[in-house]
């Protein structure tokens, strides 16, 4: 499964520097898109210790995975401090991820409910099952 792409229109409150506000959008959008499709971590009963601690085993997005990325900055001049500025940057990464969850229901019907949101996951949605 691969995201083409995302438009993010984000309520900023008054961006002081527009160039890094966006930035910091694309930032989160990128981590949303990694939980949603490839970050698994599996960690030991026992002790709770990772058991995929190493690029090599736990998977993140990459350059290559990477969708087109559209930020649209929702300029709002009373964010409820005397500078109307707000967080920019993690408010992005759970809608990216809830998004592409919908997407998956709206295609195939079927909602899973478990990141992340890989084939057999999927496959056992499909099937109806957990």
């Amino acid at each position: 499964m691969r995201v083409l792409r995302v438009t993010a229109i984000q309520d900023c409150g008054r961006p002081i520097n527009r160039l890094t506000s966006e930035s910091q959008v694309n930032g989160g959008i990128i981590q949303g898109v990694s939980y949603a499709l490839f970050e698994h971590r599996v960690l030991d009963d026992v002790t709770g210790q990772m058991c995929n601690p190493t690029f090599d085993s736990y998977k993140i997005l990459t350059a290559n995975d990477c969708p087109e990325i559209d930020v649209e900055l929702f300029e709002f001049a009373n964010a409820g401090n005397n500078t109307s500025t707000a967080g920019i940057g993690e408010p992005t990464t759970v809608p990216t991820s809830a998004a592409i969850a919908n997407a998956v229901h709206h295609a195939l019907g079927v909602r899973v409910r478990e990141l992340p949101l890989g084939p057999e996951r999927i496959l056992a949605a499909l099937r109806g099952g957990k």
